[in-house]
């Protein structure tokens, strides 16, 4: 009875070595093989991960931008300076135009954007001017004689102005509501409607050896597409059509 006391429990013992020894085997083998799968996992990715620098590192030129001009050529950064410049004469021009309008019976408008060779022009070719001399004294006259007759002050004139950039053409259209000084001379009211068109000098800023050119930019020239005076188109002599003539014959008569 004793030796087979003692047969099972070395039996016994033998087992339990063995079974922890078979435990501690698979335990090894079981990490063994999750290794080996994040292993192969990170082997199976379609493409390799990118590091977040790569990305900050990218940087990009948008036209116009101070990179991309620094990066034009002699020739291409003129013309972008040009056309810089051509935008701000244009834009002074507009603003000029928009003060000048309201008070052209009370006062000179501003000739510093206008050319020079500044050629006036109407689309009955009944008015044709150049020189900016010329211009300003056929505007003085305009408004002295408009003057003797209308109120500048009870009068309003309105304007309204758009700019093609395709045509680099300014249209101003304008309608006037002229107020006579005395009623009994011309009668009534006078409506005068018209559209002017306004083109620009488009030679580049500086000539050949850098000099600037001092009338690139500048309105080149006005030409007066419709003017209707109470309704019916303007004809010669002009200054009929607002009462002068009569206020001339009743002075000399």
């Amino acid at each position: 009875m004793r030796s087979s006391l003692l047969v099972a429990i070395a039996t016994a013992s033998i087992s339990g070595q063995h079974n922890s020894n078979m435990a501690a085997a698979l335990s090894t083998i079981s990490k063994s093989s999750s290794t080996s799968r994040i292993r192969n996992s990170s082997t199976l990715l379609p493409f390799p991960l990118l590091e977040s620098s790569t990305v900050e590192k990218e940087q990009i030129s948008l036209p116009g931008s101070s990179d991309s001009n620094n990066n034009l050529s002699p020739f291409l950064q003129e013309m972008v300076d040009d056309q810089r410049e051509l935008q701000m004469n244009v834009g002074k021009a507009m603003d000029t135009l928009r003060k000048d309008y309201p008070y052209i019976l009370k006062r000179a408008p501003d000739y510093s954007i206008y050319h020079e060779n500044i050629s006036l022009q109407a689309s009955d070719g009944q008015i044709q001017l150049s020189k900016l001399t010329s211009y300003k004294k056929a505007l003085n006259l305009v408004r002295s004689a408009l003057s003797l007759v209308y109120d500048p002050d009870k009068s309003i004139i309105q304007s309204r102005m758009v700019y093609d950039p395709t045509r680099t053409e300014l249209r101003v259209s304008y309608n006037a509501m002229l107020v006579p000084k005395i009623m009994g001379v011309t009668g009534r009211t006078v409506h005068v409607d018209g559209i002017s068109v306004y083109s620009f000098d488009l030679s580049a800023s500086r000539d050949r050896e850098g000099n600037k050119n001092e009338g690139a930019g500048k309105i080149r020239e006005h030409r007066i597409e419709k003017l209707l005076v109470n309704g019916a188109a303007m004809q010669p002599p002009y200054f009929s059509n607002f009462g002068l003539e009569a206020l001339v014959g009743q002075r000399s008569g």
